[in-house]
């Protein structure tokens, strides 16, 4: 199975997501394989810091021009890869969407995040399926602000555009970046955290989906 964390709009979570996707999924048993396909190779420096912090998760860096052939030849030996599509670099999108069986689209609750949102699936992800015949995946709301009239705004918007939206969001804390510099997920860097329970909600809602 090949999940990319994928969206052609920058600083939306989508390393954070794919970091604590990994990891969290590593600690349940599985042998997990993380991609890191954005230039500014955020998985791979989380990665080194994270050297010797169990469980074992391997990163490696791939250029967009072998991205599809590359994961063909190591989908069996993983039980789950995770590609981190990185943002802004449309040809590295279409890799990482066509290439995927499932795609998890980062989207913030603002109405610039929403639009470029809806313009990724309008474009991108269209041209993929019609190639492709069909691509599967989910928008999931990251760094929502609780309690905000413009973020529950957003936040209806998306449900209305017609895409699958995940249920789990996932809030606006300083907790997801400290645990990204030290080279783990959110659980590991402190589970009591209420972003703890948001990302033991998201992946168990993912594991459900892609199963």
């Amino acid at each position: 199975m090949v999940i990319c964390v994928v969206n052609q709009k920058g600083g939306t979570g989508k390393s954070t997501i794919a970091t604590n996707l990994a990891a969290h999924i590593a600690c349940r048993g599985k042998n997990v394989l993380l991609v890191d396909a954005d230039p500014q190779a955020t998985a791979l420096d989380w990665a080194a810091v994270r050297n010797g912090t169990s469980p074992h998760v391997t990163v490696i860096g791939l250029p967009t021009r072998n991205l599809h052939q590359e994961i063909k030849v190591l989908k069996d030996k993983y039980d789950l890869i995770i590609i981190d599509g990185g943002g802004r670099i449309t040809e590295t999108a279409r890799a990482a969407v066509a290439v995927a069986d499932f795609i998890i689209v980062p989207t913030r609750p603002s109405q610039p995040d929403v639009a470029s949102t809806q313009g990724f699936f309008e474009q991108v992800v269209r041209e993929v399926v019609s190639i492709k015949g069909e691509v599967k995946g989910a928008i999931v709301i990251t760094m929502s602000k609780r309690g905000t009239v413009i973020g529950q705004k957003s936040e209806d918007y998306l449900h209305s555009l017609g895409y699958p939206v995940f249920d789990a969001i996932l809030h606006d804390s300083v907790v997801y970046q400290e645990a990204l510099a030290r080279g783990l997920s959110v659980v590991e860097h402190d589970s009591t955290h209420k972003a703890a329970q948001e990302i033991e909600a998201f992946v168990t809602e993912v594991m459900e989906v892609i199963q």
